[in-house]
């Protein structure tokens, strides 16, 4: 295996000039079978096969494979048809703009293209595919993940450069599975290779190497979200800890756009079985039930009703799968009618406030200590 990793390491530093990240992908899903397709350009596989000996292949475009775990090797296939077995296998582009489009069979999800680097192995009786992928073009991905299209091109700067500073300072993340970060929401969506947005990738490369630190140098927590519905969250409203440099606040950008309000009902016995069983709500008590006909949230609370009794909205957010804890309540007709407004945790930067102050015509920089104050725009700190 050293042997593997010492050619591996050899051809890298050809194939790539700048530190790469390590993405996993996939990594919600225990996978047994991955297939794959090279979309654009070439990519050299490589795998050390059972008896010691190194196995080097060059896929062209539209070259098909599949890996398929088999204890604790890796089957190979391609074209259909059964090559041979490894313990792991790497896959490098040849050059910067060559990607693979992958697939899980067993999963009904759409076939998802990244390019970069990956690694196949197998990590407790599943396949685990790794991106390995520059931090610039990676944040191409993101941006277009987590923004969409049709937005300008202050609000992708301002995104590039909260989504680098997170990913810079969650590094270690995912340390212990073997990858940096993941594809997911918690470590940012990253759930395709950059769409060919002109206007995002510039925005990206306009923002290269800009970071938010705090007054210390250290990298600033640039959580964020999609709407705050006119007031972002306190930290530890959501985390049960204070972060220092976030607090709430009024966000006035945010409370017309198409996420800022919501409706949801619920059936009334299923919210108060919900409420008994988990916080011993006083169903027998009068005072509380008249509470419970109708709650309001003029500013954001942390608390159902009333802190005494120890209902965090983030709780029935989760349980009832809210769009936020920022919502008012009423009984009507044996249901709990709740009226919403934004939608994420609400901490950090609101996204589609983030959008219309670029509308109305604000720089990144602006956007960006708006909703950080006291932040410093910088290079990453050594």
């Amino acid at each position: 295996m050293k042997i593997f990793f010492v050619v591996f390491s050899f051809l890298f530093c050809f194939t790539a000039s700048a530190q790469k990240l390590r993405v996993g992908l996939y990594t919600a899903s225990s996978v047994k079978e991955f297939q794959f397709s090279v979309g654009s350009g070439s990519y050299l596989l490589y795998a050390i096969l059972p008896d010691g000996t190194i196995h080097s292949s060059k896929l062209n475009a539209l070259s098909q494979g599949k890996f398929k775990v088999n204890g604790t090797m890796i089957q190979y296939y391609q074209g259909g048809t059964y090559r041979f077995q490894a313990s792991q296998f790497e896959l490098l582009q040849l050059a910067h703009e060559d990607f693979c489009s992958w697939s899980v069979p067993a999963l009904s999800t759409k076939t998802r293209s990244y390019e970069g680097d990956f690694e196949v192995r197998v990590n407790k009786a599943n396949l685990q595919l790794v991106n390995l992928i520059e931090l610039e073009t990676y944040l191409e991905g993101v941006v277009s993940c987590e923004g969409g299209p049709g937005h300008q091109k202050a609000y992708y700067q301002a995104q590039a450069v909260i989504s680098r500073t997170y990913a810079l300072n969650n590094l270690k993340r995912h340390q212990k599975d073997g990858y940096e970060l993941c594809e997911r929401v918690h470590c940012q969506s990253y759930l395709h290779k950059r769409t060919g947005s002109a206007l995002i990738d510039t925005a990206v490369f306009q923002t290269k190497s800009v970071v938010l630190l705090d007054a210390k140098g250290q990298y600033f927590p640039t959580f964020f979200h999609a709407n705050c519905g006119g007031q972002t969250c306190e930290p530890q409203d959501v985390w049960n800890e204070p972060i220092g440099g976030l607090a709430s606040f009024r966000d006035t950008f945010c409370v017309h756009t198409q996420q800022a309000t919501w409706v949801k009902s619920i059936p009334l016995q299923t919210w108060n079985s919900f409420l008994e069983k988990n916080y011993n709500f006083p169903l027998s008590d009068s005072m509380s039930v008249a509470l419970m006909q109708e709650f309001r949230q003029p500013v954001r609370s942390a608390f159902y009703l009333h802190p005494v009794y120890g209902i965090p909205l983030r709780d029935l957010r989760d349980q009832f799968k809210l769009k936020s804890t920022f919502f008012d309540a009423v009984v009507v007709d044996q249901q709990v009618v709740l009226y919403g407004k934004g939608f994420g945790h609400g901490v950090g930067l609101c996204q589609e406030g983030a959008m219309q102050m670029a509308k109305k015509g604000y720089t990144y920089d602006q956007i960006l200590r708006f909703y950080y104050a006291g932040v410093q725009l910088s290079s990453p700190p050594k």
